[in-house]
């Protein structure tokens, strides 16, 4: 003969609660801890979950891909990069590397700048002037910067 639950008793059987949950996620999931806790501050404009490319090796990759662009005008030194008048790329002291464009109405709009692995700092009213800092290398960061560079090549 099976029990059943009588009409007082506080568990009906119909599912597990919360307190059945947690003892289950502590039983099952210890393997997490093990990964150990975030590394870094969360950064506006990129998933908490996302890290931080190395900023002297993203500083390396910009330079790379600019050269790749705009050949022998580029400048650069150990800690930034430069485009004679229209683009710096420097290594932030918050990480990542800033990127200050600048030019007569650049083609850019504010969620231009706020792309995954971009942080919008500023982009003027005018657009004469735009800034933001890469902190992760991807599809978007090269978007941006080829975006500039043909602008350039326009003038």
């Amino acid at each position: 003969m099976s029990e059943t639950p009588e009409k007082g008793d506080s568990k009906k059987g119909l599912g597990r609660g919360l307190g059945d949950l947690l003892a289950q996620h502590d039983t099952d999931l210890p393997f997490l801890g093990a990964y150990g806790a975030a590394s870094g501050d969360h950064v506006d404009g990129i998933p908490a979950s996302a890290g931080e490319d190395d900023s002297k090796q993203l500083l390396a990759a910009i330079s790379r891909h600019l050269k790749s662009i705009v050949g022998s005008t580029l400048e650069g030194e150990d800690d930034s990069v430069e485009i004679p008048g229209f683009l710096i790329a420097t290594i932030s002291a918050d990480g990542g590397v800033q990127i200050d464009m600048t030019g007569d109405n650049l083609p850019l709009v504010l969620s231009d700048l706020s792309a995954p692995g971009l942080v919008p700092i500023e982009l003027a009213d005018d657009r004469s002037i735009a800034k933001v800092r890469i902190v992760q290398w991807g599809l978007e960061s090269r978007r941006l910067l080829d975006r500039h560079c043909e602008f350039i090549k326009t003038l």
